[in-house]
Order: C-alpha cells, then sequence, then structure tokens
C-alpha cells in the first residue's frame, strides 16, 4: 500500500459520507422545526476552525439565502477575543462545526456563548460523544464523514451536506431525495480530470474564484492545495480578481473557477479576460459550456459536487511533488490547546 492510501480512500468514497449526512439531517427534520419555532432568534452566527471555518462561511451564504435572516460566519477564535464584534443586540442562534468535536478553540467559542446568552446551540460534527456535542442544543453527525488523514475531505463534504440540509429544512425545501451511488463514477472521473493540472513544474501558484457560497468553497479548496502540496494559494471573489491581484498572472498560473449558475456570465467573463493575459484556466459548474461539468449536480443538486475536483487536485499534486498528502508537515488533526 502506499503511504499515502488514506488521503485518496477519503476522497474516493465521500459519497457514502453525503448519504450518511443527508440521513441525518433527514432524522433531526421534526426537532430542527421544532427548535427553529421556539427560538425566535434574530441571526445566527456560525463558526468553525480552519476548514469548518470555511464551511461556516458557505453555511452563513446558504443560510440567509434561504431563510432571509441575517447571517454570519465568524473563526471561533473571533467569538473569544472579539465577541462585542460578532453579535448584535437581539438572540442569536449558534452553529458550530467541529470535524472532531474536539477543537479547543471552538469549544470554548460554545462554551462563552452559553454563558452569554443562555441560548441554542447546533453542533455539526462527524462523532456525537466529544466535549463539543456537551454543549449542544441539538446535534447533527455524520458518522461516515471520519477520517484517518489529517487534511479534511470526506468529512468536510459531508458536514457541507448537513449544513445545506440544514438551510433547507428551516426554509422549507428540504427533500428526502437521497445521493445516488451512480454519484460514485463522478467522483473517480474527477480524479483523472484533476490530473491534468496538477502538474507542479508547469503551475506553480494556484488561485481560486468563487462568489456566494462558492466562495467559501474556494477558501477551502486553496487551503487543501496549501496544507497537501505546500503550494502558494488564495482564494478570491471572481470579480474582485481584476482589483488588483490579476498582477500575478503569467504562464505558470493555473486559475480554478467555481460558477454559479445565476452569476456565470459575469464570472465567465472575468475568467476568459484572465485566460487572455496567460493564465492557465479551468472552470466547474453543472453548465454544460463549463471545462469540468458537474454532472451529479443535475441527478441531486448540492454544492458538495464542488469538491471532489478540488480536493483531488491538492492530492495529486502533493503525490506528483513527492509529498504525503495525509501528513502535511507542522499539522495534527485536531488543535486541542
Amino acid at each position: 500500500m502506499m503511504q499515502w492510501d488514506h488521503t485518496s480512500s477519503e476522497i474516493s468514497t465521500q459519497v457514502e459520507g453525503w448519504q450518511d449526512a443527508h440521513q441525518a439531517v433527514d432524522a433531526a427534520v421534526d426537532d430542527l422545526k421544532y427548535l427553529w419555532r421556539q427560538g425566535q432568534y434574530d441571526d445566527v452566527i456560525f463558526t468553525g476552525c480552519g476548514s469548518t471555518h470555511y464551511l461556516a462561511m458557505s453555511a452563513a451564504s446558504l443560510f440567509q439565502q434561504a431563510v432571509g435572516i441575517s447571517c454570519r460566519a465568524v473563526p471561533s477564535s473571533e467569538i473569544l477575543l472579539h465577541p462585542r464584534q460578532v453579535y448584535g443586540r437581539g438572540k442569536p442562534l449558534l452553529v458550530a462545526i467541529s470535524r472532531s468535536g474536539a477543537t479547543t478553540e471552538t469549544i470554548q467559542a460554545a462554551e462563552k456563548f452559553k454563558a452569554d446568552f443562555q441560548s441554542d446551540v447546533i453542533v455539526i460534527s462527524c462523532y456525537a460523544d466529544k466535549p463539543l456535542n456537551a454543549f449542544a442544543t441539538l446535534n447533527l453527525a455524520a458518522f461516515a464523514g471520519q477520517e484517518i488523514s489529517i487534511a479534511q475531505t470526506r468529512s468536510f463534504s459531508s458536514m457541507l451536506v448537513m449544513a445545506e440540509g440544514l438551510a433547507q429544512v428551516i426554509s422549507n425545501t428540504f427533500s428526502p431525495r437521497q445521493f445516488s451511488n451512480t454519484h460514485n463514477a463522478q467522483v473517480a472521473a474527477l480524479r483523472e480530470q484533476a490530473l491534468k493540472y496538477a502538474d507542479p513544474e508547469q503551475f506553480q501558484r494556484v488561485f481560486y474564484l468563487g462568489s456566494g457560497a462558492l466562495h467559501g468553497l474556494a477558501c477551502e479548496a486553496m487551503l487543501k492545495m496549501k496544507e497537501m502540496s505546500l503550494t502558494s494559494a488564495e482564494a478570491f471573489h471572481p470579480m474582485e480578481f481584476r482589483h488588483g491581484p490579476k498582477s500575478m498572472i503569467d504562464e505558470q498560473t493555473l486559475i480554478v473557477g467555481l460558477l454559479d449558475a445565476h452569476t456565470y456570465n459575469a464570472e465567465i467573463a472575468v475568467l476568459n479576460e484572465m485566460r487572455a493575459l496567460g493564465a492557465a484556466v479551468v472552470t466547474l459548474s453543472p453548465d454544460t459550456h463549463t471545462d469540468i461539468r458537474l454532472e451529479g449536480h443535475q441527478q441531486r443538486p448540492s454544492i458538495v459536487h464542488y469538491m471532489p475536483f478540488l480536493q483531488w487536485l491538492a492530492y495529486q499534486r502533493a503525490v506528483n511533488k513527492g509529498l504525503n498528502p495525509d501528513a502535511p508537515r507542522h499539522l495534527d488533526q485536531v488543535v486541542i490547546l
């Protein structure tokens, strides 16, 4: 077995995690709706650390769009260090996201939140018996998202499905329609497509562009590239890339565009401009004109379909550099202070 088999397996098997996460939300529909009705919240704060902070960014966007209530995403450390800059004057709901349920900053943030507001906490995790779960009014756990590797892949995707499902339940748009096993084929196919863009000699730097809920995924992709392959990578909103960052473009630049159907025309114009400046560009979306069409989105819509390519790209580049994606240098699976 290769020394980096864990990450490869965890990316490959993530559809099982999606299915398990969907089932967890489905089983909690009544409890979630009751909590929301009783809570009468004025705003919702989503929090996490590292990957789960970026997940919180996407979750906050999805929730605000679906429900129409003010939502914010902040790192757990901001709740601890700058609480008055986080909360408004009304009654907040905290959604704390942690793969392990044991991240010190997120545990302390939930504890402080409970002490300050005596309000409710929803925990999204891959466990149900960890320290963070003790502060939850309601736990959503995707057990099939658990993983061995340090860099989050299957866990991130699983928790993303739960966060998306949470927004759908509260907005009464949740469907019991499950992810099909046929999605495994696209996850496998995306590995081969990622290989085309994973040459470390050809590309020295990588930019990820995404707006709305996809911006959080662009940030997560940036983090995966840094963690696994030790590559310089950044994430921007597509329209913002014109305002300075495009000066970095040369023939060794790769730009990955996460395109949304509602903003496709404006964003593809940015990417075409960057192509003209010499960058290599690869676009992802459900649209038929995209470089990589996310076909699974038609079968079962979800932004989770963007994740496998982004994860494979970081993984394949790491392997091409002779690095071990399972164990990025200087990192631990859980930050315990």
